[in-house]
């Protein structure tokens, strides 16, 4: 605003330097610009009673919150370059008419909260170059004294009472440039049931009108019609105001340059909820608004076309504080053209001590204009509000690119959420109850920014940031996320947001993070997990080349092992601007933990606020890590000592006992020995009689090749199963049909007592006898204890080089039988094989 502007240029133009006391008053600090010529006297909070006698090369005089009561006249005669002059917080009583003679230039001139009673009315007529005058808080009317002010004033700050209706405060003739008016209630007095064309009618050229908290009851159409220069009202706090009061404002804005717009608690607290109308805000249609503030007014639901009405220049609408309901508004606020928009604290308790007793003018007393809306017209409205279903049709502008719903208590999941494409780019909905994250979360595409804290969420799906591969910064700290985290062992929470720069995961409860967590996540700067469970840095972060801050404070660290220390030190070296906070961890300075405090002392790593660190020692006592040299030499001195007493014991009690198992094995070398053979003939006794007791189903396997079936149905059969009664397993007449071949051979197997393996050249190549005769091997060495299960029977000379190896290793081993085939013979050696099946 203007004055500040001014303030500004004072300052620069002076260029002070470094103050002093000053040789007037030793109790004020005084700041020479580089000439000494021109400069500044500080005697605020000093505990003066008077005013000092200032040198004329005085250009600003601040005398804040002293115990001056009074101003002689005259006494600034000498000061002609005086620019600014402030008494805020004094004991003022009187300004008369030469108070400030002789300040010709001064500019800047507060008076704020004092106690002045008597003022002439021409006490400012003496500083014709005043632009800026706060004289607010003064227990003094000033419409009834019809101070004439400078026409130079551009700025001007006062207290503002009017009771009656046609009065013309007749103080403002002449300000053709004041621009900036402050009457509010907030910082002041202020009461003015209504506003007429005439309250203003002298000072057209404003643009910042400030009348909150005026007690205002009504304003009349062209209270602001001419001010066409009007960029800023704030007309908040007025309860008796409403909606319906205030849209006589919005008419006469129509011919104004209005950009900001404050109607901010013009309904009462605890009044119904608020309906708007169209009526009440459809004249903003015609204006250049860019941004409108309606807080704090329990509205609950909009006309419909209501938000179709505001004008396109739109950017900006502050309504948090409300009461809003479903209905078939959502759908006009798609066609809003607004970039912002803070919806939060709705439904917000308020305290009785909140509540304004403020009586209001009835409008039909001094409304001398027809009623605009009737109350059928609102009844419609109520009936629109009432939504029959379940569904939020959930709608956002276009160009909408912040949202703040934050503060709402609501409580529901988040599901999967398809809007409109949008420009939403800062999302805020921290402190709700939304509880469970499953989503996902579409058409969020130009998300930068999305704040969930504090949502007393423990579930989140892998898929609910799909859809937001543009986010940079994830705000979920102090929800229950430790519950899911911990299983997310391949970053999948986390790999849709490849971008991400800064992640706070603070106060979520968690034990420990996965490995690969933070997988996707190379992008990141800032990652806070301060508040949690953790006991180790268990996650990989030596990829993050560009993480600036990791925050672990009020974690349960007792050091950081060579595996963390290690990828901190890999990316110290792309970023030497690496900090690392471990405040508020239980460290332990020990023998175990010596080398963590000799990497603090060597690292180049920045630790935040290394001073509050502490460390609990061996012995029990508390040290601070501000300086970890003193702390690493004290640990050095005490753990060399015990390390190497440590290692001389540790050698000595092996060597001792080494010796003391030598000397025992061999005095009872004999002993040992007959106590091994004992076992092991117990145990071959006990296996052996196992396998003798246990009952086959065949006697004998016959394993043979297809060429030599007319032997094995010929001869074999007829004497072993005929002439000798024993029971043959024969693969074409007791393998179970339909069952998997290798299966039935190992059956059969498994349940025979002996195998019989009738050799031939074809037997040798044959794929499924090798396999009949190597699976009953194995049966005879894993299963039987080496048990002789096997007899050969060889149908032609066995030469050793058309054997293979296994079959060579039991030639050799075991004996077999060779078909003699002639008839003196082959008695003889079905009587043999007889006699070894039986």
């Amino acid at each position: 605003m203007g004055y500040l502007g001014n303030a500004v240029a004072i300052l620069l133009y002076i260029g002070l330097v470094a103050g002093r006391k000053c040789e007037f008053e030793n109790r004020c600090q005084c700041f020479f610009n580089t000439g000494k010529q021109d400069y500044k006297a500080d005697c605020s909070n000093a505990h003066l009673t008077h005013i000092p006698d200032f040198p004329k090369s005085i250009k600003v005089i601040i005398l804040d919150n002293n115990l001056i009561s009074t101003i002689p006249d005259n006494h600034f005669r000498n000061n002609s370059k005086l620019c600014k002059i402030s008494l805020l917080n004094n004991k003022l009583t009187v300004l008369r008419k030469d108070t400030f003679y002789g300040a010709f230039n001064l500019i800047n001139l507060t008076l704020y909260n004092n106690e002045i009673k008597d003022v002439d009315k021409n006490v400012f007529m003496s500083i014709p170059a005043l632009k800026y005058l706060n004289i607010k808080r003064n227990h003094i009317d000033w419409m009834k004294l019809n101070i004439t002010f400078p026409y130079s004033l551009q700025t001007l700050r006062m207290d503002f009472k009017i009771l009656e209706q046609n009065h013309i405060f007749d103080s403002f003739k002449g300000l053709i440039n004041l621009e900036n008016l402050d009457i509010s209630g907030l910082s002041g007095e202020c009461e003015c049931k209504t506003m007429t064309p005439e309250t203003f009618r002298t000072i057209p050229n404003l643009i910042y009108l400030d009348m909150s908290a005026c007690k205002i009851s009504y304003v009349y159409r062209g209270t602001l019609k001419f001010m066409s220069n009007l960029t800023f009202l704030d007309a908040s706090f007025n309860f008796c105001l409403k909606f319906a009061g205030a849209e006589n404002i919005t008419y006469d804005l129509q011919t104004t340059s209005i950009k900001i717009l404050k109607l901010n608690k013009i309904h009462k607290i605890f009044e119904p909820d608020t309906i708007v109308l169209k009526s009440h805000i459809r004249n903003l249609r015609h204006t250049n608004l860019t941004e409108l503030h309606a807080d704090s007014n329990r509205i609950q639901l909009f006309e419909k076309g209501a938000l179709r009405s505001l004008p396109p220049t739109l950017r900006n609408i502050y309504v948090s504080d409300n009461m809003f309901g479903i209905g078939s508004y959502f759908y006009d606020f798609v066609a809003v053209n607004i970039t912002f928009i803070n919806i939060s604290l709705q439904f917000s308790s308020h305290n009785f001590q909140d509540l304004h007793d403020e009586i209001c003018v009835k409008k039909d007393q001094t409304d001398p204009l027809p009623v605009i809306y009737q109350t059928s017209n609102q009844h419609e409205v109520q009936r629109q509000g009432q939504w029959k279903s379940n569904t939020i049709p959930f709608r956002i502008p276009f160009t909408l690119q912040n949202l703040i719903f934050r503060n709402n208590l609501f409580r529901f999941k988040i599901e999967a959420n398809k809007v409109y494409e949008n420009s939403l780019a800062y999302l805020d909905c921290g402190f709700n109850i939304m509880y469970s994250w499953i989503g996902p979360l579409l058409t969020y595409k130009k998300l930068v920014h999305l704040d969930l804290s504090n949502n007393f969420c423990s579930n989140v799906s892998k898929d609910f940031f799909r859809s937001s591969p543009s986010l940079k910064s994830l705000l979920i700290q102090n929800n229950l996320l430790g519950f899911v985290l911990i299983e997310d062992m391949h970053g999948e929470i986390l790999q849709h947001i490849p971008k991400l720069e800064v992640l706070n995961l603070a106060d979520n409860r968690i034990p420990y993070l996965p490995y690969n967590f933070f997988k996707f996540q190379s992008m990141l700067k800032e990652i806070n997990i301060g508040g949690n469970l953790l006991e180790d840095l268990s996650f990989q972060i030596s990829h993050m080349q560009n993480l600036s801050h990791l925050d672990l404070s009020k974690n349960r660290f007792s050091s950081l092992n060579s595996t963390a220390r290690g990828q901190l030190e890999t990316i110290i070296k792309s970023n030497p601007n690496l900090t690392l906070n471990l405040i508020d961890n239980p460290l332990i300075c020990s023998c175990d933990t010596i080398q963590f405090i000799k990497w603090m002392l060597q690292t180049k790593i920045k630790f935040t606020k290394l001073q509050s660190y502490k460390c609990k020692l061996y012995n029990g006592n508390t040290e601070l890590l501000k300086e970890p040299k003193r702390v690493y030499e004290i640990l050095e001195k005490k753990c060399s000592s015990y390390t190497a007493l440590l290692v001389v014991l540790s050698i000595f009690v092996i060597f001792f006992v080494l010796i003391l198992l030598c000397g025992l094995v061999y005095r009872h070398r004999w002993k040992l020995r007959l106590m091994y053979y004992m076992t092991k003939n117990k145990y071959q006794n006990s296996s052996r009689k196992k396998f003798e007791d246990k009952e086959y189903e065949f006697d004998a396997f016959i394993s043979y090749e297809e060429e030599d079936a007319a032997f094995v149905h010929d001869h074999l059969l007829s004497n072993l199963e005929e002439d000798a009664k024993l029971k043959l397993c024969i693969h074409k007449r007791d393998f179970q049909p339909g069952k998997d071949i290798a299966a039935n051979i190992t059956y059969g197997i498994q349940n025979s007592r002996y195998v019989v393996a009738v050799i031939s050249k074809t037997y040798l190549e044959s794929y499924w006898c090798l396999f009949e005769y190597n699976m009953a091997r194995m049966e005879s060495i894993y299963s039987r204890d080496c048990e002789n299960m096997f007899i050969l029977v060889s149908l032609v000379d066995l030469s050793a080089l058309n054997l293979p190896l296994c079959v060579i290793e039991k030639v050799h081993n075991q004996s077999y039988i060779e078909y003699p085939n002639d008839p003196l013979g082959n008695t003889l050696f079905w009587d043999k094989l007889k006699e070894v099946l039986k």
